[in-house]
């Protein structure tokens, strides 16, 4: 499929309910060769890869053909206006953006009454959902009504309070803006960097960015939108520090504020889903276990919903978002034969939503996987999962799990007992490793170990280098900037793993009973 080709992936895009009210719409808005474009719609949407050749060919007859690009253009506009009429009734954004249409025609036709009874009631939906952003536009049409009528009906003080209204507003949304700024920043960090912090710069960086006095005032923020921002922040702020006790007290904060406001909710599911999944990152890490079980069962819940089957981009992250918390719960428990029965099932939502999942969403999937499987001592299926994140090295989504990914196919080939496999993977980590702009302790260490395991080593040899190995990853762990790469993966009790000739799963699993 080319990744190009945005009517057939917008054409794949919709359910079954959407393709036949396009049909119903095409029917009564587009005059004289409707059915050919429905026809031509039906063509690519049998299409399991899009053939442009096939289609030229099936239709070679009609004179749209000769200009098949204007016809796939006109279809792709035609879905998008009968998308907007079917979900706009769900849609407090598409309700207003009616109303400030019908206020322009009202006002075209000299209806000022009229048109000012629309404003007065798209002023109170806007405000009701906190849809601040239209308000600018809403009190624009009630200047110009009340100039239009000559300001009759109204005292001098009306237009200062109406001139007071309009700054209140756009104050509102110039903080909104300003708290957007700083959560977009972090998250900008995380998305790029992930959760380790390279030094102390970055360190001080963050600090910098807690001292603003929209953070650390929360009476700044006002409206229900700059609270959620502000929520958003602190969540990742801490996360990214790892101090899990007050992320999860501003994770928390956020579902509850957003749990608060059900209509609001309805309208930002995503955002809902999205901070369910901060949640249980939380209350995993604390033992949250009652609360964690909760959430999880909440996404399940979504997930089989017939309502919300009805948005993809929703299923798709409820898919993401469910399967995760599923395998952490897994591997935090060490039950890896157990997270074995959902890879399978994991592995078919992959597949179904290829090309429509975000990144990031994906590249932690198969990270993951990568841990179930290889936790269950399925090695080979393990390493594919790592050599999917590997194939795509230019991304700038997660760089951190993709320089895991590339240090754990070291310690699958050692485990799969490949010995080409194993020397090509020593020479390959060992080169990036030297290729990192900044070497952490961590990198310094495994370069050294590197050196010595690239010599032909007897067995009692590797036992003593894994043994000195484990020792200085212990002293890591002392160091606040180097222990969070254990977060990634336990490279210490892999280690005792190997001295002990016990399986890695039996290890974590004592090591979690002693904790």
């Amino acid at each position: 499929m080319k990744r190009n080709d945005n009517l057939f992936r917008l054409i794949k895009s919709l359910s079954k309910s959407e393709k036949r009210f396009f049909k119903i719409y095409s029917t009564r808005h587009v005059i004289g060769d409707q059915n050919k474009y429905v026809q031509l719609f039906d063509a690519i949407d049998k299409q399991k890869i899009y053939n442009e050749k096939n289609i030229v060919k099936k239709f070679k007859d009609e004179k749209f053909a000769k200009r098949l690009s204007v016809a796939k253009a006109y279809v792709y506009e035609l879905i998008l206006k009968s998308m907007n009429v079917y979900h706009g009734q769900n849609s407090v954004e598409a309700q207003l953006r009616d109303l400030l249409g019908n206020i322009h025609f009202l006002y075209q036709k000299a209806m000022h009454d009229q048109a000012l009874k629309l404003v007065n009631k798209a002023q109170k939906q806007a405000l009701l959902y906190d849809m601040l952003t239209f308000m600018p536009e809403i009190l624009r049409w009630q200047k110009k009504i009340m100039e239009v009528k000559f300001y009759t009906q109204k005292k001098e003080k009306d237009l200062f309070e109406l001139a007071e209204h309009y700054h209140n507003i756009l104050e509102q949304l110039n903080t909104i803006n300003d708290y957007w700024l700083l959560q977009a920043r972090l998250y900008y960090r995380q998305y790029h960097k992930g959760i380790v912090l390279q030094n102390q710069e970055e360190l001080a960086e963050l600090a910098k960015m807690l001292e603003n006095p929209l953070i650390q005032e929360a009476e700044k923020a006002t409206t229900y939108e700059a609270k959620l921002l502000r929520y958003k922040f602190l969540s990742t702020y801490y996360f990214l520090l790892r101090d899990f006790p007050n992320c999860y007290q501003h994770s928390k904060g956020l579902i509850e504020l957003l749990e608060s406001r059900p209509k609001w909710l309805q309208m930002n599911l995503l955002l809902y889903v999205n901070s369910v999944n901060n949640l249980l990152n939380m209350t995993a890490m604390l033992g949250k276990n009652e609360e964690r079980a909760h959430y999880i069962d909440r996404l399940r819940e979504m997930m089989h919903s017939k309502q919300l089957k009805k948005s993809e981009s929703l299923q798709i992250k409820l898919f993401q978002a469910y399967y995760y918390h599923l395998m952490t719960l897994s591997i935090n428990q060490a039950a890896f034969a157990d997270g074995m029965t959902f890879i399978y099932e994991m592995e078919k939502g992959l597949q179904q939503f290829k090309d429509k999942m975000d990144p990031m969403g994906s590249v932690m999937l198969c990270f993951y996987g990568f841990h179930i499987c290889f936790g269950a001592e399925k090695y080979s299926y393990a390493y594919e999962w790592l050599q999917q994140i590997l194939a795509n090295p230019t991304t700038e989504i997660r760089r951190d799990i993709y320089y895991f990914a590339k240090i754990l196919s070291l310690i699958t080939a050692y485990e799969l007992q490949n010995t080409t496999l194993l020397r090509q993977q020593i020479l390959s980590t060992y080169r990036f490793l030297h290729q990192q702009a900044y070497l952490k302790k961590f990198e310094q260490i495994g370069i050294r170990f590197l050196r010595q395991l690239h010599q032909n080593t007897s067995v009692e040899e590797l036992k003593q280098l894994f043994v000195q190995l484990q020792h200085q990853f212990k002293e890591l762990v002392k160091d606040n900037l180097e222990r969070k790469v254990f977060a990634y993966f336990d490279f210490i009790l892999w280690l005792q793993s190997k001295l002990n000739n016990q399986p890695f799963a039996q290890v974590l699993k004592e090591a979690g009973k002693k904790s």
